[in-house]
């Protein structure tokens, strides 16, 4: 019998587009005998669509193309269809994979919709999602587990309003220039600038804000190479892949890199050119944040290698294309990772669908109907 399976994409996300890329590639490659699937795509105005031209990456280039597809929501644990009051049972959802890159999808929100409906998940929980979401907590976690990163500053935008000029001192004094800023909660390099100078430090803060109310600022490394290692569990093992180094010619890895200047898969040196030394211990930092943040689903992790010395700099835990193309020469083969991604999901649900679940404990017995203890 098949099982069900839910892979949402999109969101209420900068990064949208390239998450409808990531998955309708998923969901084509999961469709088969063993599984039905049912592709869920979220709007950035937050609205929920499934439906068979969801299939097809063409859908989404027409104008307005949502006014003929079908509102959807997940209820229960169903997917179900929603027309005006009406609504009708879809299917009941086996396991779903989390495709949407950046906020509103791979922060935690997807993985909560999951958890609230008891449908099984493929991808990372909302605690690991969450924290390696906001890079400044996820430069906290790397250095409680001994994994270096470079030095940074987190900038909230209520404290910038009040005391600017003492924050960008501090930039300076503890960073230095050139500096990078980057908001905390976005990826794909938005929002990302270099300052070489108060003025471009302040402008680049300013436009950060336009992305998000955090931001950090980080230490620019000279010559650093952006390097990436990617992950997922299978069974008791974590497999790691070999390193990848994409190639840019920016002084960092641009939104244009990836996208849209022909920025692909493959398009650096793969595996990396760097020494046996640097690839182990990147794979072992790899392996020691995806263990100890007790990660689900498939991650990369990304590097900068700077004077010999490796660098943790962030941990995507929806990576674009899911990094098919660091575990496999075919994306034809990539279905089988995602398939045991799907029963490894399944398995973990179950065993924690199995713990203890105190009810009706009597506390509100304690009460009455005002809210107020009996006899205060």
């Amino acid at each position: 019998m098949q099982k069900n399976v839910a892979v949402i994409f999109g969101g209420r996300s900068c990064e949208n587009e390239v998450s409808i890329i990531t998955g309708t590639m998923s969901a084509n490659l999961l469709r088969g005998q063993k599984y039905a699937v049912y592709p869920v795509y979220i709007a950035q105005g937050g609205e929920m669509y499934t439906g068979e031209q969801l299939f097809d990456i063409a859908a989404f280039r027409a104008e307005s193309p949502e006014k003929k597809w079908s509102r959807a929501a997940f209820i229960d644990g169903f997917l179900c269809e929603v027309k005006g009051r009406r609504i009708r049972q879809i299917c009941k959802v086996d396991c779903a994979l989390n495709c949407c890159h950046g906020m509103g999808g791979e922060d935690g929100t997807v993985a909560g919709v999951l958890r609230l409906n008891g449908i099984p998940d493929a991808s990372p929980d909302m605690a690991a999602s969450a924290v390696f979401m906001d890079k400044a907590m996820t430069k906290l976690i790397a250095k409680a587990l001994g994994v270096k990163a470079a030095p940074f500053f987190r900038i909230a935008e209520g404290d910038f309003r009040k005391r600017g000029a003492m924050a960008l001192r501090a930039i300076e004094e503890r960073l230095g220039y050139p500096v990078i800023v980057k908001p905390a909660r976005q990826g794909s390099s938005i929002g990302v600038t270099v300052a070489e100078d108060r003025a471009r430090l302040s402008a680049a803060i300013e436009a950060g804000f336009c992305y998000d109310s955090v931001l950090i600022a980080e230490k620019y490394l000279a010559g650093s190479r952006e390097i990436n290692c990617a992950a997922y569990r299978s069974g008791d093992e974590i497999v790691v892949s070999e390193c990848e180094e994409p190639k840019t010619e920016h002084k960092i890895l641009t939104f244009a890199d990836k996208y849209l200047e022909g920025g692909k898969e493959r398009s650096g040196d793969f595996p990396a050119k760097i020494s046996k030394a640097s690839a182990d211990l990147i794979k072992a930092y790899t392996k020691l944040l995806y263990r100890r943040m007790n990660v689900r689903g498939v991650v990369r992790a990304d590097y900068l290698l700077c004077d010999g010395e490796v660098y943790f700099n962030e941990m995507n835990t929806v990576p674009g294309s899911l990094a098919w193309y660091l575990f496999c020469d075919k994306l034809a083969d990539f279905s089988q990772v995602l398939s045991a991604l799907i029963e490894e999901g399944i398995c973990e649900y179950r065993e924690a669908a199995g713990k203890t679940l105190l009810k009706n404990s009597g506390v509100l017995g304690g009460f009455s109907g005002g809210g107020k203890r009996r006899g205060s």
